[in-house]
């Protein structure tokens, strides 16, 4: 009886000691299983250290190009030729270095150039919506005013002014989008499209006022082109956002009107009348010619 209970104790101290051992190693497992999970945490994932050169050469090119085109008008309108033409020789030595095939140097030359192209368009587009935003505040209540004079003249550019609105608060959306995504060059794009179109929704807010003009008041009145009804400042804007040079643009429109002028005249035999507008725009291009 005594041998019998000796085994038994034996055996059950013996299952105990396998048992605690179990619990023991199963309990490390999992710590050490916790330790060696990976983290679903953005932050922690280990970013791929070895992405072909070539690629990333190639797309930082792109996108290097892409903000340089959509600057070179700003930066040249706006008084910052120096920063153009720095950003232009830093993508030219990057780009002989692409093309000689030096894809870790071309790729980081244009690293840094995306940078500095990134900063300056997004400074420029800040400016830009928040000329967009103040001038939205300005437009929005008078179309609706409009809407509700049922005497107002000029009601037919409402549809026109509406959907010009519409396509602004479009391209806020589609600016917003490539912002966050860190396209800066994209999005000083939508930033200008965006302004245009309220420019737009401007100009046939202004006509609406004046109701129908004839050619000889319109000539009077300095109301020949577009631009007309707009302030200096913003003619500049309207230029930089159709990614045209103010400076070249307004000796155009200068010809463009005295062109205008003088077809009138060869068609009734007289001059429009001379008002100060008048007078200022007709005598331009001729001191243009005398600069020259």
């Amino acid at each position: 009886m005594n041998l019998f209970l000796r085994s038994f104790f034996s055996i059950r101290t013996l299952v105990s000691a396998i048992l605690i051992s179990v619990m023991a190693f199963t309990s490390s497992y999992s710590q050490e299983a916790k330790k060696t999970a990976p983290s679903d945490s953005p932050e922690t994932k280990p970013t791929n250290s070895n992405i072909d050169p070539k690629s990333r050469a190639y797309s930082l090119r792109k996108k290097s190009w892409v903000s340089l085109r959509y600057l070179r008008t700003s930066l040249l309108n706006f008084g910052k030729k120096a920063d153009w033409d720095t950003c232009l020789a830093d993508y030219a030595k990057a780009e002989s270095s692409f093309q000689r095939g030096e894809w870790e140097s071309a790729g980081n030359q244009f690293q840094t150039l995306k940078t500095k192209l990134d900063q300056l368009a997004e400074a420029q587009a800040k400016e830009v919506f928040n000329r967009s935003d103040a001038l939205e505040k300005d437009i929005q209540p008078k179309v609706v005013d409009l809407k509700l004079n049922t005497e107002a003249p000029g009601k037919q550019y409402i549809p026109v002014m509406e959907k010009h609105l519409q396509i602004y608060r479009d391209t806020w959306q589609a600016a917003k989008l490539e912002r966050e995504i860190g396209n800066q060059g994209q999005n000083l794009y939508f930033a200008k499209q965006g302004l245009l179109q309220l420019y737009k929704a401007k100009i046939l807010l202004e006509k609406s006022k004046e109701g129908k003009l004839e050619s000889e008041e319109k000539l009077s009145k300095n109301k020949v082109l577009e631009t007309d009804y707009l302030t200096p400042e913003e003619v500049k804007y309207w230029d930089d956002c159709l990614e045209v040079l103010n400076e070249s643009e307004e000796k155009n429109r200068q010809k463009e009107k005295q062109a205008i002028r003088s077809v009138y005249q060869s068609r009734t035999g007289k001059k429009p009348s001379d008002g100060k507008n008048n007078s200022d725009s007709t005598n331009s291009p001729v001191s243009g010619e005398g600069k020259k």
